[in-house]
């Protein structure tokens, strides 16, 4: 059972260029391993509105090869029109086999947002909850790898970074997602957790990123999607990237 009270942070530590590098690296040979064996990836960084998931999501696709993955950011605000399902918006972009897409906003907030903001009744939260691993289920029955990671901060550290963005005369970057998040954080958390376990399966499940520390969060970020799509491709990244070392560099 996730229970996000009982996440700690990471131990803080000094950004490594190298280290990062040759993690991105690593996730560049198993993207084209994907790409050789038509296995195509949905990647979904959920979290925090604060939990710095651009600069992730930055450190995580610097290196891929931009012909293979896409990224899809859909306001998760926004109303979805009427005539059509609650999915409708999200999956308007799937990945071909063999590439990658990220959600930067996913379907997932989608469900918070109404809960928090328009008062979602319990019924039409199951169908649409319903709905969610019903889709995944099916996809992932047809070569698409879901990996679910879910970007977590301590109400102390979203305390902090609300207030240094005020402080800086910045208060137009936070939205109301962000300020009703930081004076509710109990709230959203519960929330949080009821959403992360209904829909933590053995075939999605969920990983968390305590990202307290964003140099942490990068480094620990990247080895889980390494050790996830190894365990997929039955490779190892690191004894790949070994081998090409000794016979040149890398081509994109």
């Amino acid at each position: 059972m996730i229970r996000l009270k009982d996440i700690q942070p990471l131990p803080k530590r000094e950004s490594s260029e190298d280290e990062i590098a040759t993690l991105q690296e690593q996730i560049f040979i198993l993207q084209k391993e994907s790409y050789d064996k038509q296995i195509g990836h949905i990647f979904l960084l959920e979290g925090w509105s604060s939990s710095g998931r651009g600069e992730l999501l930055k450190a995580l696709t610097v290196r891929l090869d931009p012909r293979k993955f896409k990224v899809y950011s859909p306001f998760v605000h926004k109303s979805e029109d009427r005539g059509y399902p609650f999915l409708w918006n999200f999956w308007q972009y799937l990945p071909r086999f063999g590439e990658s897409l990220f959600y930067l906003n996913t379907y997932y907030g989608r469900l918070i947002y109404l809960l928090a903001f328009e008062g979602l009744d319990p019924k039409e939260y199951s169908h649409r909850m319903l709905s969610i691993l019903n889709t995944e289920r099916i996809l992932t029955r047809d070569k698409i790898r879901f990996h679910k990671f879910f970007l977590h901060i301590s109400e102390k550290e979203l305390s902090k970074r609300i207030e240094k963005s005020r402080k800086e005369k910045r208060d137009w970057e936070l939205s109301d997602i962000d300020k009703d998040q930081s004076k509710h954080y109990h709230k959203y958390r519960k929330r949080f957790e009821v959403v992360l376990n209904e829909s933590n399966t053995a075939s999605s499940s969920w990983e968390i990123i305590p990202c307290d520390d964003v140099a942490s969060a990068k480094i620990y970020l990247l080895k889980c999607i390494i050790e996830r799509m190894e365990a997929e491709l039955k490779i190892d990244s690191a004894k790949e990237l070994s081998l090409l070392a000794k016979g040149g560099e890398l081509l994109p």
